[in-house]
């Protein structure tokens, strides 16, 4: 049997739904807390081995009003599904990935025959939207920025989830990737299962970091254009020619990207050129003298000072 096949045939609930079109409880020891009201999936039902847990969502009927423990990820496989996560609607269409960061409360309009909705779960609490902001804000300092204009920034605003749509990112075959390994599995599959999830989530971030651009820079906010600007050109570049370029006067730069960002320009400018000559220790053979020529460096000694109270550790100590 295929991976189409297998997700496209009824099984036991979705065929009592189709017959009732109504919700069968799938986990029959949450019952209880389901006629309460504090459903509230736990980790302890799906990750008895392993830190991931996948799974096809049963069509047919609604899904009610439901938190959980863990990060989780929505793909939809073909089809369409409507939500309302956290009081929001979201719709979805074929290939689009929803990320529910733990505690989001969401629920699920009928799925039809053809709308299949796989549920990818994740064990751990290393894993969440924080995660995919540090993976990137490392590399982008317009990251930051626009994410944080996405998903929110701290308690009060954060929406506790992030949708992605179709794109030209590798996710989908990834994702369906590592359905074959888990719905069929072979020599190895655990294993390469296992190597996939840190895959997912930093491919997910840089479909993040092009998506949330895509949203910010139409809506004319200059600030990610500067920042996009001292990301690729960390180098050479000054806050004068920042000011120049954008015509602007550099104190009003300076306190431009303060105010947007909570940090200043030399800030920014030190993390991108820490983070590239960071990877250029760990990664190359390069001299020092030289990693230093190429962050827009001069001087060795704050070099050497600048390094050691970014990574607490000599740049020496690393590479040995």
């Amino acid at each position: 049997m295929d991976l189409d096949k297998l997700l496209k045939e009824p099984d036991k609930i979705e065929k009592k739904q189709l017959e009732n079109h109504a919700f069968v409880m799938d986990f029959p020891q949450m019952e209880k807390r389901l006629l309460h009201g504090n459903y509230r999936l736990s980790n302890e039902i799906f990750f008895k081995n392993n830190s991931l847990y996948i799974s096809k969502h049963h069509r047919f009927a609604p899904y009610p009003l439901h938190s959980h423990q863990f990060l989780e990820l929505n793909y939809m496989y073909s089809g369409k599904c409507r939500e309302v996560v956290n009081g929001q609607e979201i719709k979805l269409q074929q290939h689009d990935i929803l990320l529910l960061d733990t505690g989001s409360k969401h629920k699920i309009d009928p799925l039809n025959e053809n709308d299949i909705l796989i549920n990818f779960l994740f064990k751990g609490s290393d894993l969440s939207l924080d995660f995919l902001n540090n993976i990137n804000q490392q590399y982008s300092p317009s990251f930051s920025f626009v994410v944080n204009a996405i998903i929110g920034n701290n308690y009060d605003n954060h929406k506790n989830f992030l949708l992605l749509r179709k794109s030209d990112s590798s996710l989908p075959f990834i994702l369906e990737r590592i359905m074959n390994e888990y719905f069929f599995p072979k020599l190895f599959s655990n294993q390469i299962i296992k190597n996939y999830i840190p895959i997912i989530f930093f491919e997910m971030a840089r479909a993040v970091n092009a998506q949330v651009e895509n949203e910010i820079i139409p809506n004319n906010e200059i600030i990610v254009p500067i920042l996009k600007n001292i990301e690729q050109n960390y180098a050479t570049i000054t806050l004068d020619k920042i000011a120049k370029e954008m015509n602007y006067s550099r104190n009003y730069v300076s306190n431009l990207i303060k105010n947007k960002t909570g940090k200043t320009f030399s800030n920014i400018l030190n993390d991108q050129r820490m983070q590239h000559a960071y990877d250029l220790v760990t990664n190359t053979d390069l001299p020092i003298g030289v990693i230093i020529e190429r962050i827009g460096m001069s001087n060795r000694t704050q070099f050497y000072n600048k390094f050691e109270q970014y990574y607490h550790k000599k740049p020496s100590k690393f590479r040995n």
